[in-house]
C-alpha cells in the first residue's frame, strides 16, 4: 500500500522482484488519503528480503518467521525505491484478534518500521532497539494518566505493569499503521476487504 494512484511503471517495478500475477486497485475512502493496495495472486518472489541482523536474529531464537512469505517485503523495498513509502500488512480479516498479523514501512528501499504479533511479538524502528508492540487505546491512555497523576511511585509502577501487561492484537497494530497512511479513524479489516472489493481491481502480471 503506498500513496496515491499507481502508474504503468508498477509491474515493471514489481518485475524486479516478483513473477506472476497481482491486483491492484486504487482505494478511496471518505477524507481519508487516495492510496494503490497491491495484492500478491500468483506470483513467486526471486530474492529475499533484505532484515536488518537484530531482527534475523529475533526470527531464528523465536521460531517465528517475519512475514508468512518474502512476497511483501520485497516489494515494499523495491517500491519505496524510487516512490514514495511503502505499508506492507497483513492479517486475516475474518480472525484479526486470534492470528498472525504484522505491518512494515519502507522508505527509500529500506526496511524503517516493523511490528508483528503472533506465538511472540516483536517491534523495531530504524536506529531504536528491538522492542515489543504497545498498546495504545484509550485504556492505554488512562493508564498513563493514572501513572502520573499516582501519589507514589508504588503506584505509578502498579499503572505501568498493568498497562504493560495488557495483550497487543494483530488488528492493533494494523490499525494504527491504516491511521498513519489513510489519516482517517481507518474501517475494520472485513471493512476495509469490503472496500477493496468494490474500488475494483486491475490484474498485474510481471514476466
Amino acid at each position: 500500500m503506498f500513496p496515491g494512484e499507481f502508474t504503468a511503471e508498477l509491474p515493471r517495478r514489481l518485475g524486479k522482484v516478483w513473477k506472476g500475477s497481482a491486483l491492484c486497485s486504487v482505494l478511496r475512502l471518505a477524507k481519508a488519503n487516495v492510496v494503490t493496495v497491491v495484492e500478491p495472486l500468483d506470483v513467486r518472489a526471486v530474492r529475499s528480503p533484505n532484515w536488518p541482523d537484530v531482527l534475523s536474529d529475533w526470527s531464528d531464537i523465536h521460531e517465528e518467521s517475519l512475514f508468512p512469505s518474502p512476497l511483501l517485503p520485497v516489494a515494499g523495498e523495491v517500491l519505496s525505491e524510487s516512490g514514495p513509502d511503502v505499508l506492507c500488512l497483513f492479517a486475516d480479516p475474518s480472525q484479526p484478534e486470534r492470528v498472525r498479523g504484522g505491518i512494515a514501512f519502507y522508505e527509500r528501499g529500506a526496511l524503517r518500521e516493523l511490528e508483528q504479533v503472533g506465538r511472540a511479538a516483536v517491534a523495531w524502528q530504524k536506529g531504536q532497539p528491538l522492542g515489543r508492540p504497545r498498546v495504545t487505546d484509550f485504556r492505554s491512555q488512562l493508564f498513563s494518566f493514572g501513572k502520573k497523576m499516582a501519589d507514589t511511585r508504588r503506584d505509578a509502577d502498579l499503572f505501568q505493569r498493568a498497562d504493560a501487561a495488557r495483550a497487543i492484537t494483530a488488528e492493533m497494530v494494523v490499525a494504527r499503521a491504516l491511521l498513519k497512511v489513510l489519516d482517517i479513524d481507518p474501517p475494520s479489516l472485513p471493512d476495509l476487504a469490503q472496500a477493496l472489493e468494490r474500488s475494483g481491481r486491475a490484474k498485474l502480471t510481471m514476466q
